[in-house]
């Protein structure tokens, strides 16, 4: 009778369902772990970075900055006291937000002397010291460069240059152009910043005609270096085309006439 019921099954075309084998199975669990894990890092990510940024921040405040200010806070108030000892309270708390707040009206203050003759008068005996001038003459045109109003102030510039080698490439900040003495030729001075610190970066003069205008603006660039290339926008222009001003630009003198030439007797 089995065998009979078996035969009529097969013969009506009843088919049983496929049964999944082992190694299909722990495949496609895998997969949904491996899923799970990816979706979990990229939730936990950007607040570790963001964590990290913050703490690199204060670690090098509090050292430099805050710790400073604390000692003076302190030995401030050993001499008001009159005694050596002061409560653990003081020093591990107190101190350091007096110091942060000291910090902040100190900056206030200073705020006022932006347009004031003390300043100019800064400036002008710090631009006259032989080794120091050239450092702060640097400083000072960035922070003046930053320090210009949203309307009178252009948009950044950014460019894609072949670094470290040629085939690749990467965003880079125009600061300034100049010009090659023999060629005449315009160069870019560009400033590339790095990963996942942008602050740290590399100075490079490239020629104006062998980088790609990219188009993002500089809050998207910025989050693309921080995150290392998780919030980059969908759209680049890698490999844009060059403008007819350019290939003109590059053209040799008098080959222009030359190919207008050519145009014409063809």
């Amino acid at each position: 009778m089995e065998m009979n019921t078996t035969n009529t099954s097969r013969e009506m075309g009843v088919a049983k369902p496929p049964v999944e084998s082992t190694p299909d199975a722990f495949r496609r669990i895998w997969h949904g772990v491996r899923d799970r894990i990816l979706a979990g890092l990229l939730v936990i990510l950007p607040i570790m970075i963001t964590l990290w940024v913050i703490r690199w921040l204060y670690t090098w405040l509090e050292a430099y900055v805050i710790d400073p200010f604390a000692m003076l806070v302190l030995w401030k108030a050993r001499r008001v006291q009159g005694e050596p000892d002061l409560p653990p309270w003081f020093e591990n708390y107190a101190a350091p937000i007096i110091a942060i707040i000291f910090i902040f009206v100190l900056l206030y203050g200073c705020g006022f002397l932006a347009q004031s003759r003390l300043r100019q008068g800064i400036d002008r005996i710090l631009l006259r010291l032989p080794v120091i001038s050239v450092i702060y003459d640097a400083v000072r045109n960035v922070f003046l460069c930053l320090d210009k109003p949203a309307a009178s102030s252009q948009p950044q510039r950014l460019v894609l240059i072949a670094f470290p080698h040629p085939g690749m490439r990467l965003p880079a900040f125009v600061t300034s152009t100049c010009r090659d003495i023999k060629t005449h030729k315009t160069l870019l001075c560009v400033y590339v910043p790095t990963t996942p610190m942008p602050t740290s970066g590399f100075f490079l003069m490239v020629p104006e005609d062998e980088v790609t205008e990219l188009n993002w603006n500089t809050e998207q660039t910025l989050q693309a270096i921080i995150s290392g290339g998780l919030t980059a926008p969908q759209e680049v222009s890698y490999f844009a085309a060059a403008s007819a001003a350019g290939m003109v630009s590059r053209l040799a003198p008098g080959a222009e006439g030359v190919s207008a030439d050519r145009q014409a007797g063809s």
